[in-house]
C-alpha cells in the first residue's frame, strides 16, 4: 500500500433490524474492500497495535489505547472494532467476518443493538489502521489528536453503563423486545403493553409484555390477505396495527406512506403505545434486507411460494424462495400453510403437527377430515354441483368444527373469484386459530370489503359514468393471471366496449418478463400505452441492459411483433411520463363515443409520489373537461 492509502475502500454500514436468514438477530453490517494484499493482514494488525501503544503513551488524552488489545490473527478492521466495544464494557453479541473468494469483498456482522456505537468504533478503528499503514508504507505518520480523542470520548459517551448492558442483554436473551432510550432509560415490551423502566430491574417475562403478533408472505396476495385479516381482527375491539406494501395503520389511521412490508415499519409499529394486536405483511426484500425485529409471533401465514423474483438477490430456485419466506414461520407458535401449495407442504412437514393449520380450496371432506386429526386445524370449502364456493368448513380434532356461510360474502368489488377465496380462507384459517376470540362469524365475513378506499393498486376500481378506471400493480404472470380474471369479470358486469392499458416497468426486471407482461396484455386490451418511469434507471436495482427511456420502446415493440404474427393492428402509444400519458388520456376519453375500461398497471410500490399523482388524476377524472 502507498502511503495516504487507506487500508479499506467502499466502506458502508448497514443496519439491520431483526433476523435475516444469515444471522440471528438485530445487526449491523460493516461492508468493504480490504486493499491491502492478504499476505499484509497480521502486519497491519501488528503496526497497528504498536501505533496504539506509542499513541497512548505520548498522549494523555489516548490512554485507554493501551489496555484495548485486538486478538492476533483476525481481521485488523473487525478485531479492532470489537476490541474498542469490549473494552467499554459490552457484552459478547453474536459476530461474523464474511470474506469474498477473490476481491478483497468484506462483510462483519455485529449482533450489537447499539448501532451509534458501532459507527463510533468504526471511526476510531479505521483512523488507526490508516496511520498504521501509512507507517508500513514508510511514509510520516501525522496524527491528528483532537478528532481520535473526541471519537473516544463519543463512543463512551454513546453506551449505557456496563451494568444496565448487562441487563440488556439478559433482556434480549429471554425474547424481550427492548429499545434503549439514553441515560438510565428503558422501553421493555410491545404496543398498548410496552413499559419504561429506570435503571435495572427485575425482568418481566418477555410474554407478559407482549401483543398479538400476526404476520403474512408469499408470492401472490399478500396485501389482500393482511386487508381481509385486519377486518376480522378489528371485529375483536382491538385497536390493529396494520403494516403493508402500501402504507401502516394503527386502529385505522394512516401512520406511515409507501411500502411498510419491512422489519422497520413492523418495529414502529410494535414500539406505537396505542397498539393492541399487530397484523404485519412481510415481503422477499423485507426479509433480506430488515430482517424480523421480533422473537416470537402468534400466527404465520404463508399464502403460496410461487416462481415470482426467482433469480434475484441470491434466490436461484422456487424452494430457496420458500425456505426465505419459512424465516416469518419459524418463531410462530401456529404456521397457517396451502394445503394446495407443494412448497408449503414441504415446510408443514418440518414442524410439529399441531403447530399447523391447513387451508384448501379443492380438498375434500374425507382429506380434511383426516389431516384434522393431526393438525391444529383445517378449512376448507364446501361448493354446489356447480363448483361455486357456498360455504367454509372448519375441522378440528377428526371432526367439523362450523360451517361458515358465503351467501353475500363478495369483498373484492363485489366478486368472490378463486384468488380471493384463497385468501380469504388463509385470513379466515388466521383469525379463527389464532389468539383473539370473535364472534358473530357470519356477520363479519359479509361486511368484508376491499375496494378503492383500502385496496389501491390491487385492482381497485373507480367508476366514473361510463369510464371505469382499475389501478393494479401486477407484473409476476400470477399475479397478472388473476388481475386478467377480474378484468373480464368487470368488462361483463359493467358492459364495457373497449378496454384501454397504461403500462409502465421498472428497470430491475429482465425485458424478458417486460415481454411477459405485453404478451398477457395483448389479449386482454384493446390498445396499449406505455409510458417511461425515468427515476427507474437510476436505482441500484437498475439492470445495465437498460439505456434511459429504452422500457416504453421495448414494450411497444412487443407489442407491435404480436400484432404481426396474430394478425392484428391494435394501436400502441409511447410517452416520456406520467404527465405525458395524463393529457392523452384526458383528451382521448373526452372524445370517445364508447363505455371505456382503463387498467392502469404500475407495479412499484416504492414510488408513492406517482401512485399519488395517479390516483389523484383518477379521483378527479368527473371533473376533467
Amino acid at each position: 500500500m502507498a502511503s495516504g492509502t487507506s487500508p479499506y475502500e467502499q466502506l458502508v454500514l448497514r443496519n439491520y433490524c431483526g433476523s435475516t436468514p444469515d444471522f440471528p438477530g438485530a445487526r449491523v453490517s460493516i461492508e468493504c474492500r480490504a486493499a491491502y494484499p492478504a499476505a499484509q493482514r497480521e502486519r497491519l494488525l501488528a503496526a497497528s497495535r504498536q501505533l496504539a501503544e506509542r499513541l497512548a503513551g505520548a498522549h494523555p488524552g489516548l490512554a485507554q489505547l493501551a489496555w484495548i488489545r485486538p486478538e492476533a490473527g483476525e481481521e485488523p478492521l473487525a478485531a479492532w472494532v470489537s476490541a474498542l466495544l469490549s473494552a467499554c464494557g459490552l457484552p459478547d453479541y453474536p459476530r461474523a467476518v464474511v470474506a469474498g473468494p477473490e476481491d478483497g469483498t468484506l462483510r462483519i456482522d455485529y449482533g450489537i443493538p447499539y448501532p451509534d456505537a458501532v459507527r463510533l468504533a468504526t471511526d476510531v478503528a479505521l483512523q488507526l489502521l490508516r496511520l498504521a499503514a501509512d507507517a508500513m508504507a514508510g511514509g510520516g505518520v501525522r496524527v491528528k489528536l483532537a478528532p481520535l480523542q473526541e471519537a473516544l470520548q463519543a463512543l463512551r459517551r454513546t453506551l449505557p453503563s456496563p451494568e444496565l448492558m448487562a441487563w440488556h442483554a439478559r433482556l434480549g436473551e429471554g425474547g424481550a423486545l427492548w429499545q434503549w432510550l439514553g441515560g438510565d432509560r428503558t422501553r421493555i415490551g410491545m404496543g398498548a403493553r410496552q413499559r419504561i423502566c429506570a435503571g435495572v430491574e427485575a425482568p418481566d417475562t418477555a410474554a407478559a409484555r407482549e401483543i398479538p403478533i400476526y404476520t403474512v408472505t408469499g408470492s401472490v396476495g399478500k396485501t389482500t390477505t393482511v386487508r381481509l385479516l385486519g377486518q376480522l381482527l378489528a371485529s375483536s375491539g382491538r385497536r390493529i396495527g396494520l403494516a403493508a406494501s402500501d402504507g401502516a395503520w394503527v386502529g385505522g389511521e394512516r401512520r406511515l406512506d409507501g411500502d411498510c412490508i419491512g422489519g422497520v415499519s413492523a418495529l414502529a409499529l410494535l414500539r406505537d403505545p396505542a397498539v393492541e394486536v399487530a397484523v404485519l405483511e412481510q415481503g422477499r426484500g423485507g426479509l433480506l434486507r430488515q430482517g424480523i425485529p421480533y422473537a416470537r409471533s402468534d400466527v404465520a401465514v404463508l399464502l403460496n411460494v410461487r416462481e415470482v423474483h426467482i433469480g434475484l438477490d441470491g434466490i436461484d430456485s422456487i424452494e430457496q424462495m420458500a425456505d426465505l419466506k419459512a424465516l416469518g414461520l419459524a418463531c410462530a407458535r401456529l404456521a397457517v400453510l396451502n394445503l394446495d401449495d407443494a412448497q408449503c407442504l414441504r415446510l408443514g412437514e418440518a414442524r410439529p403437527d399441531d403447530t399447523c393449520v391447513w387451508f384448501s380450496r379443492v380438498a375434500g371432506d374425507a382429506e380434511l377430515l383426516e389431516r384434522s386429526r393431526r393438525a391444529a386445524g383445517v378449512v376448507g370449502v364446501v361448493r354446489d354441483p356447480a363448483g361455486d364456493p357456498l360455504s367454509l368448513s372448519i375441522w378440528r380434532n377428526g371432526q367439523q368444527d362450523a360451517a361458515l356461510s358465503l351467501q353475500g360474502v363478495a369483498p373484492y368489488h363485489g366478486f368472490l373469484g378463486e384468488k380471493t377465496l384463497e385468501e380469504l380462507l388463509a385470513a379466515v384459517s388466521a383469525a379463527w386459530f389464532g389468539p383473539l376470540s370473535l364472534d358473530d362469524w357470519d356477520e363479519r365475513l359479509a361486511a368484508l370489503r376491499l375496494d378503492s378506499e383500502n385496496h389501491l393498486f390491487r385492482s381497485s376500481l373507480h367508476q366514473a359514468g361510463d369510464i371505469c378506471f382499475v389501478l393494479d400493480k401486477a407484473a409476476e404472470s400470477a399475479s397478472l393471471e388473476s388481475l386478467g380474471e377480474v378484468l373480464q369479470a368487470i368488462v361483463r358486469r359493467e358492459r364495457m366496449d373497449r378496454v384501454i392499458g397504461v403500462m409502465t416497468r421498472a428497470a430491475g426486471e429482465h425485458p424478458d418478463r417486460h415481454r411477459e407482461s405485453v404478451a398477457w396484455a395483448h389479449g386482454l386490451i384493446d390498445e396499449l400505452l406505455c409510458f417511461d418511469r425515468p427515476d427507474t434507471y437510476t436505482t441500484k436495482i437498475a439492470l445495465p441492459c437498460y439505456a434511459p427511456g429504452s422500457i416504453p420502446g421495448l414494450l411497444a415493440e412487443e407489442w407491435r411483433r404480436l400484432n404481426a404474427e396474430r394478425g392484428e393492428a391494435k394501436p400502441v402509444e409511447v410517452f416520456p411520463d406520467w404527465d405525458a400519458v395524463q393529457a392523452y388520456l384526458q383528451q382521448r376519453l373526452t372524445q370517445r363515443d364508447e363505455r371505456c375500461l382503463v387498467l392502469i398497471n404500475q407495479p412499484s410500490t416504492n414510488v408513492f409520489e406517482l401512485n399519488r399523482r395517479i390516483v389523484d388524476f383518477v379521483l378527479a377524472w368527473p371533473r376533467q373537461a
